[in-house]
Order: structure tokens, then sequence, then C-alpha cells
């Protein structure tokens, strides 16, 4: 059985690799509505929308054009969505694929060429790959 770590996955943005994931979390929710009919005693429900957020730590060289694109999209007022694929292992192609926007960006200052920077987007649209 392999064991999924933020170390064997990466991140693309717009189809190229913008760096290593240190970590990664992503959560998917399915909102409930309500069905319930007049004169019924029991409420019921039926499944409804799906809806995705995540967050990431990026590890990532700051002279990369890609990370420096990635991360600037948060100032960009268009509200579009922007290509983001998570690969949770390399080893076994797992992947979530999905279009997504930024809603924070957290850089910290290191020593080192190596970067750290912590992300969270929103998820927009289908949500295609799997666990």
């Amino acid at each position: 059985m392999a064991v999924l770590t933020g170390a064997s996955g990466s991140l693309r943005f717009r189809g190229n690799t913008v760096g290593r994931c240190r970590d990664w979390s992503v959560s998917i929710n399915r909102g409930a509505l309500e069905d319930t009919t007049i004169g019924s005693h029991n409420r019921t429900y039926v499944s409804g929308i799906l809806g995705a957020t995540g967050s990431s730590t990026i590890l990532y060289d700051p002279t990369e054009h890609q990370v420096r694109e990635l991360l600037n999209s948060i100032f960009e007022d268009e509200g579009g969505d922007k290509g983001v694929e998570f690969i949770f292992d390399t080893r076994e192609s797992k992947s979530l694929a999905c279009s997504a926007f930024l809603t924070a960006v957290s850089p910290s200052v290191s020593v080192g060429d190596i970067q750290a920077v912590s992300i969270s987007f929103q998820i927009t649209g289908q949500i295609n790959g799997g666990f």
C-alpha cells in the first residue's frame, strides 16, 4: 500500500509544474438539499451541489517564471479561473485536476535558494481525477 505524502506530489499551473508540495489539503463537500414534502413528519434530503477548497505549501525557486505567475494571479481582476492540477503521487499517477483561483498567498522569507509559500484556493467547476 502506497502512503501519500506532500513530498510525493507536485503542483501544476496552466500545464507547467511550478514546484514541489511540502504539504497539501483539499476539502471536498457536497451540500444537502431538503426535499421534505408537505404533510411529512420526517425531513428528507437529496444530494446537493459539490464544492471544494484547498491549500498547499509550495517549495520553489523564486527565479521560476511560472511560480511568480501563479502567485501574482491573486492580483488579477478578471475574476476568471486558473488551471490548477495537483499530482498527489507521481509513482501511481494519482491526480486531481480542477480550475481554481487563489484566495490567499502567504510567502515567507528563508535563507537559501529554495523558498516556501502557503496558498489557499477556491475550486470552481468540475473536479476531475480521484484519490
